[in-house]
């Protein structure tokens, strides 16, 4: 430090002369003083400083009043010192070593700082602050007059507030969670609109295992941001809200923590992908189109969505599921699912509201700082997911507005959907991909019961097995309840099984039902589609029961039911919408026979129906589905010449006679 005189700027104005105050003079004179000071080594004039000590309010006698000040000042400086003021140009220069100001040092010292932290070096950083900050003594230029000093005083006490922050976050670098949480408290209570101030305070909070408090602060902050400025938080505060979210602060251990001690809570990683298949038989192809798909929007910078539909029971969960685990390393940020129930009246399909509330609980978000509506939780969804690189599997979605809140915002992320619907909106407004499973070939059906049954098993009986795949549709469900029937009972000949699916006693879908689960029912499965239908599409599919082939044309099935062609196709194209039917070309159609069965069925159900008295309002049971108003031909009460029976068939009432006709026909 400067042996000779030395000036303080950094609270009151003083002046010392070789260690001791030789009086800086009144107030005016001390605001020459800072005047000069601040602006040492370069000339200031007469009327800047009349300027300086008054502004506009400078009385006449205001030149011979600065002079005189610095008369005073000459004295108290002595004529043997290093520091001096000379008249220059009709103005006045302070020449002083450059360490004798406070303030200088001031600047020095926190530059080493900086350059301490740069390097790592935080104990060293955090001294040389410490050391920096002791300088002051209180409000820089504290009783100095006149506009001038106002203005200085408002720089300095921002070099100061930074100096402080600074500090802080030094210690909390350091792990000083705790402390630093105390000192940032106060200060923003003292500067509640400093967004730096609020960043430090909720990282030390968070560090300290208050998540909670640290949340509470940053929606405090946000509020009187937008309540008094109109703005929203800065970039840099909403992402230390959006990484204290989503728990990816990787902070420091506090050095007074119990060695072991955790630093922080533990990220909010979430893996909640449904167990996969130990094999995917026959979808390579779209296999490799989901990982292209991947690939590509990776490449893009872009969100990655696909949709996944097909038959009820072609095996679209397991599909999605399956093929969700083999991309699960390029999302090392998590997987998340849902199943959004979106396939038929018996349960509801699920709030996007209450989808996203399990989602950003997943991501470490407390209930209770949760938004209220679902476009407020879709908002801090997307923020928590930006820069992250997510897979979300949405399993049986209803439709596009079901799942457009569940969908990332930022490029990294993939989303695969399943849906019994087509997904229109989806594909146009997002750009999905779409794919369509079909049921297995051949081929991939006989390696599907080989991998099960094994090998040995499958060879030994290759007509028997034929014969299952057939009677199964090649629909996986159906062959994986044969496979799992046949698992149970290894000394029973595939053929003696294949004849117990084909005794005539037992309906076509009788072969595949499960008493265990539901969901591995094939006619539940195809039941939770045909739910789906509206009336009119609902009486044309029993109607096409009476078709004699799997394949047939809008004219045929138009002729059939005496309907208009018109409205024949577009029921077709809804039923081609939920996937109950293919369009094999232009105005021409297909069905699997498992679905051709469920036909049958559903047409003997309404024709027992119709035979019923008509129930009160207040009889429980299940109601039957209206038929369409529109004048069709009923498959139970066509003539004989449409109906004609086959050989060694019975026109029995209840569909029996169709059912027998279908299982002909298939």
């Amino acid at each position: 430090m400067h042996a000779g005189v030395q000036f303080s700027v950094l609270g009151p104005v003083r002046l010392h002369r070789h260690g001791s105050e030789a009086g800086a003079g009144q107030p005016r004179q001390c605001a020459v003083l800072a005047s000069l000071l601040l602006r040492a080594g370069k000339p200031v004039s007469l009327s800047k400083l009349v300027d300086d000590v008054w502004g506009d309010e400078a009385p006449p006698s205001a030149v011979g009043s600065v002079r005189t000040y610095v008369y005073r000042l000459r004295q108290a400086l002595g004529e043997q010192s290093d520091s001096s003021v000379s008249l220059v140009d009709g103005g006045y220069v302070l020449h002083i070593q450059r360490d004798a100001l406070d303030l200088n040092r001031f600047k020095e010292t926190t530059a080493r700082a900086r350059e301490a932290r740069s390097t790592g070096d935080l104990e060293s950083a955090a001294s040389l602050l410490a050391e920096g900050l002791e300088m002051w003594k209180g409000v820089a230029l504290a009783g100095v007059p006149g506009p001038f000093a106002d203005q200085q005083r408002s720089i300095l006490g921002e070099m100061r507030l930074a100096c402080v922050e600074e500090q802080l976050a030094c210690e909390v670098d350091r792990g000083h969670y705790a402390e630093a949480a105390a000192e940032l408290s106060a200060l923003l209570v003292e500067h509640p609109l400093r967004e730096r101030v609020c960043g430090l305070l909720m990282t030390a909070l968070y560090g300290a295992g208050r998540q909670s408090e640290a949340l509470t602060i940053y929606h405090t902050t946000s509020h009187l941001l937008r309540q008094r400025l109109g703005v929203n938080p800065s970039p840099e505060l909403q992402q230390v809200h959006e990484r204290i979210l989503s728990g990816r602060f990787q902070l420091p251990q506090s050095n007074d923590r119990p060695k072991g001690a955790p630093a922080t809570p533990p990220p909010h990683v979430p893996a909640q992908l449904p167990a996969a298949l130990p094999s995917l038989v026959g979808r390579e192809r779209e296999q490799e189109q989901v990982e292209r798909l991947a690939a590509d929007a990776e490449a893009s910078s872009s969100v990655a969505i696909c949709t996944v539909g097909g038959l009820a029971g072609v095996g679209k969960t397991a599909f999605a599921t399956t093929v969700a685990h083999r991309l699960a390393d390029r999302f090392p940020d998590g997987q998340l699912f849902a199943d959004l129930q979106g396939a038929g009246p018996e349960v509801e399909p699920r709030d996007p509201a209450q989808v996203l509330e399990d989602f950003l609980q997943s991501l470490g978000v407390r209930v209770e700082d949760m938004p209220e509506t679902t476009q407020g939780r879709g908002l801090m969804f997307r923020a928590l997911l930006a820069n992250r690189r997510v897979l979300v599997l949405l399993d049986n979605a209803w439709n596009t507005d079901q799942i457009k809140h569940l969908l990332p915002g930022s490029p990294g992320s993939m989303v695969l959907v399943t849906s019994r619907m087509q997904m229109h909106a989806l594909v146009a407004a997002y750009q999905a991909l779409p794919l369509t499973l079909m049921p297995l070939s051949r081929t991939d059906a006989r390696s599907l019961l080989a991998r099960r049954l094994g090998a040995a098993r499958t060879a030994a009986e290759p007509e028997a097995v034929d014969r299952i795949i057939r009677l199964a549709g090649q629909l996986p469900l159906a062959l994986a309840n044969v496979a799992a029937r046949a698992a149970y009972r290894p000394q029973l000949r595939l053929a003696s099984l294949a004849d117990e699916y084909e005794a005539p006693e037992h309906s076509t879908l009788d072969a595949f039902a499960s008493d265990e689960d539901r969901t591995l029912d094939v006619r539940e499965s195809i039941t939770r589609s045909y739910r789906l239908l509206d009336t009119e599409t609902a009486a044309l599919f029993r109607d096409l029961s009476a078709c004699p082939d799997p394949m047939f044309a809008a004219s045929q099935v138009a002729d059939l039911a005496g309907r208009p062609e018109r409205r024949v196709r577009q029921a077709l194209s809804r039923l081609t919408r939920a996937h109950l039917v293919a369009e094999i070309g232009p105005g021409r159609y297909s069905w699997n026979r498992l679905v051709a069965a469920y036909a049958v069925e559903q047409a003997g159900q309404k024709f027992l129906d119709q035979g019923k008295p008509t129930r009160s309002r207040g009889e429980q049971g299940p109601a039957p589905v209206s038929l369409s108003q529109a004048p069709r031909g009923d498959v139970a009460t066509a003539s004989s010449q449409d109906r004609a029976v086959p050989e060694g068939g019975h026109a029995l009432p209840g569909g029996t006679l169709l059912r027998e006709r279908a299982d002909q026909r298939v």
